[in-house]
Parts: structure tokens; C-alpha cells; sequence
């Protein structure tokens, strides 16, 4: 799903730009693109290396380098698109040699930006607590390979497409609104990333909108210029299955026909095949996003005993293997959540606030029936370490077990009030 939302938008563009290479007599010309794409591919698996070698030490190199390569891509993509346009209008070579040459350059800073995220996401197959053969990390796997043959056949796809339209002006019409959709898609980033590098303030504006404004419309609508991409890819099927639905002009014999009926009926079929792997972006992006980032079901407070100070609960009650949560409100009026789970070896219990050092009062949440899951990183605890200091674990603190029952002071609870703000 991840994959999808970060290169299906591009890969849209990139059939296109590959199309518009291929429209040059020269062999060597024809490969400009793939080459560029080669040369981006390299660059985002040197970055990707640079973090895995040193996370820490490169960690800052890398977020400010994003953040430049976001204002660059910005900038070429708009100096391409005028240059396509200089090129469409004055119709010399030297134009389209030199906005061929730009939108390599784009191709290349493009996958620099989008690769090194998306091969993070091979080192989140396995979580923390998982075996390396468990069904969810194959299925991380699966889901990963899925996006990257989404991604190639949607490039495919455009490309096919594109190639099929049949004279230069109208490739030029829709390879420029493609470039155009993406100056606003990086033109947008590029101001936050702006902001980031104090460059810009959050409360200057630009063409009267102002730069906190940007920041805010780009997080609430992350696959907005996705969505676009996919309008114009649709524009353009619809107008090349139009356009191809039956053969023109004479032909000299029956073969000369045949030929061209199935040169249409290929343009037809590749314009159905963008269809359907748009359809399947879309359904990644939104149906899919929405049920994994859908809100667990919150696990809700169980009762317990109290008497002068100390609480009580049977571990018949919690010996089940499931998460149990309970509530306790301090005399200030924190609500304390903590946790209770039986661990899977021996008899040992879990004890610890619905709290962690390192995501705060996010919580946890449990999935499925043994996985105990932060609800702000998605890491999923062992169970055998819930109970000790250390990583997303849950706050331990003092408690009790005897006579079947588990017994916390809670004055222990009063000491992590403060967390609950």
C-alpha cells in the first residue's frame, strides 16, 4: 500500500516521458529516459545504503538532503514544462533535445526523492518481537513486491497509451499537463520542505496564500495530485479508444486491414490496461489505507477491587493470554491506564502503564489474538518483555502476586501521573 501511494503518481508521468523519448529518430536519443531512470535508481539505492550504514550519523544529512531534493524537483519540473512549451510552440529540435535532456534530469532527482523511503519499507517486513517466517511479515513482503508490479505496469500502461496517440500536438497536450499536475504536486512539498530549512517563515505567503496554509491543505490531502494524474490518464484512454474504434483510409489489400485492425485493437486493450491498474492505485490508496489505518478497537477498562489504597485483580480474571486494561483516577484527576496480560511462557504476568518512554500516552491495542501493538509506531510487543524498562515497552512499576490475586499501591499509579496530562 505504502509503495503505491508513493510512485504510483509518478509512474504516470514516467510512462509518458519514456514515450516522449521514443519520439526521436535516433537510437541512442530513444534511451535518454532509461538511462536517467538507471542513473535516479542508483543514486536512490546509494542514499538508502548511506542510512542503513550509519542511521544515526547520516539521519540529519539525509532529512535536509530530502528536503533540498523536494525544492529541486520543484524547480525542474517547472523549468521542463516551459521548456516543452518553448519546444511545442517553436517546433526546432534543439528545444526538444534540450526539454528531453531537462525531463531526464527530473526522472533522475524523482527517484532519488522516492526510492530511499520506499526501500525502508523492506526492513519493516519483520517486526520487533515477530519470527522472520511469520504470515504478517510474509505478507509485508507480498504487499511490498504487489506495489512495485503495480508501479512497472502502470509505467507500461502510460507509455502503451501515450504511444498510441496519433500526432505530436496531442502527446505534447498531455505530457505538459502531466508535468504541470506535478509542479503543483512538488511545488507544494517544496514550500513545506522550505519552512523546514527556515527558509520560509509559516506565515509568509505566496500569491496570497499563505505558506502554514500549503502545509496544512498537503498533509489533509497527501494523494490529491494522485487522484489527478489519474483523471488525465483517464482523459487520455478514453480519447485514444475514441479514436481508435475502427480503421481510416484505404488500404491496398486485406493484409494492409488486418494489420492495422490489430494495431487499433492493441491501442484499445492498453488503454483498458491503464484503466484497470488505475482502478487497482485507487483501491490501494484509499480502500486499503483506510482498513490499515483504520482506529483499533479500543480495549475498554475492566473493573477491580479496591480497599484502603490497594488495588486487586484475580488472575483468573487475566490469565487468558488477551490484553486487559484497566483505569484509575488519581485524586488530581489523571486518568492512570495500565495493562495486564498473561505472558506465553510459564506463569509470569505483564504489568505496566498504557504508556511508553518513548510514544507517550499513545497506548496499545491488540490484533488478532496474541499481538500486542503500539498504537503510535505499529510496533508490535513481545510479550515476555512486557514488565521491563526498555524500547516501546509498556511502563513498568511496582505490583504484587499472591493468593491468585495481583495487588498494586496506588500510590504506584500516583507516581506516573503526570504522564497522563
Amino acid at each position: 500500500m505504502a509503495v503505491t501511494d508513493q510512485l504510483a503518481a509518478f509512474a504516470l508521468v514516467l510512462g509518458m516521458m519514456f514515450s516522449f523519448s521514443h519520439s526521436f529518430e535516433t537510437q541512442k536519443i530513444k534511451k535518454t529516459a532509461f538511462i536517467f531512470s538507471i542513473l535516479g535508481i542508483a543514486a536512490g539505492c546509494v542514499l538508502f545504503s548511506l542510512r542503513v550504514y550509519d542511521p544515526k550519523g547520516m539521519n540529519i544529512f539525509l532529512i535536509a538532503l530530502n528536503r533540498k531534493l523536494a525544492v529541486t524537483i520543484a524547480v525542474i519540473s517547472l523549468s521542463s514544462l516551459v521548456l516543452m512549451l518553448v519546444a511545442w510552440v517553436i517546433n526546432k529540435k534543439i528545444f526538444k533535445l534540450a526539454s528531453l535532456f531537462l525531463l531526464g534530469i527530473l526522472v533522475l532527482v524523482v527517484f532519488s526523492y522516492l526510492l530511499p523511503p520506499v526501500l525502508q519499507y523492506t526492513r519493516e517486513f519483520i517486526y520487533f518481537g515477530e519470527s522472520g517466517i511469520s504470515t504478517n511479515a510474509m505478507l509485508r513482503a507480498l504487499g511490498f513486491t504487489l506495489g512495485i508490479i503495480v508501479f512497472v505496469l502502470l509505467t507500461l500502461s502510460s507509455y502503451e497509451v501515450h504511444q498510441s496517440l496519433r500526432n505530436t500536438n496531442e502527446r505534447y497536450l498531455f505530457l505538459s499537463i502531466s508535468i504541470l499536475i506535478l509542479v503543483f504536486e512538488y511545488g507544494a512539498t517544496a514550500i513545506t520542505a522550505l519552512q523546514r530549512l527556515r527558509i520560509l517563515k509559516t506565515s509568509d505567503a505566496i500569491f496570497n496564500i499563505s505558506v502554514f496554509d500549503v502545509m496544512i491543505w498537503r498533509g489533509a490531502n497527501p494523494n490529491a495530485f494522485l487522484y489527478a494524474q489519474l483523471v488525465l490518464a483517464l482523459i487520455m484512454l478514453c480519447f485514444v479508444i475514441k479514436t481508435h474504434l475502427k480503421p481510416t483510409g484505404e488500404f491496398t489489400n486485406r493484409a494492409l486491414l488486418r494489420k492495422e485492425k490489430a494495431r487499433l485493437r492493441d491501442c484499445r486493450r492498453w488503454s483498458w490496461s491503464l484503466c484497470v491498474f488505475g482502478v487497482i492505485a485507487v483501491f490501494i490508496v484509499v480502500i486499503l489505507h483506510y482498513y490499515d489505518t483504520k482506529p483499533p478497537a479500543e480495549v475498554q477498562p475492566e473493573p477491580y477491587e479496591i480497599t484502603d489504597g490497594i488495588i486487586s485483580i484475580e488472575l483468573e480474571k487475566v490469565s487468558d493470554g488477551h490484553l486487559h486494561k484497566f483505569s484509575y483516577v488519581t485524586p488530581n484527576k489523571f486518568d492512570v491506564r495500565f495493562l495486564v496480560v498473561k505472558k506465553p511462557a510459564g506463569t509470569a504476568y505483564g504489568v505496566g502503564l498504557d504508556a511508553c518512554d518513548i510514544c507517550g500516552i499513545a497506548g496499545y491495542y491488540e490484533r488478532g489474538n496474541d499481538e500486542v501493538v503500539c498504537k503510535r509506531c505499529d510496533v508490535v510487543m513481545n510479550k515476555n518483555t512486557i514488565g521491563f524498562k526498555g524500547g516501546c515497552n509498556p511502563v513498568p512499576f511496582e505490583y504484587e502476586i499472591k493468593n491468585g490475586k495481583i495487588f498494586i499501591d496506588v500510590k504506584e499509579l500516583e507516581k506516573h501521573e503526570t504522564r497522563f496530562r
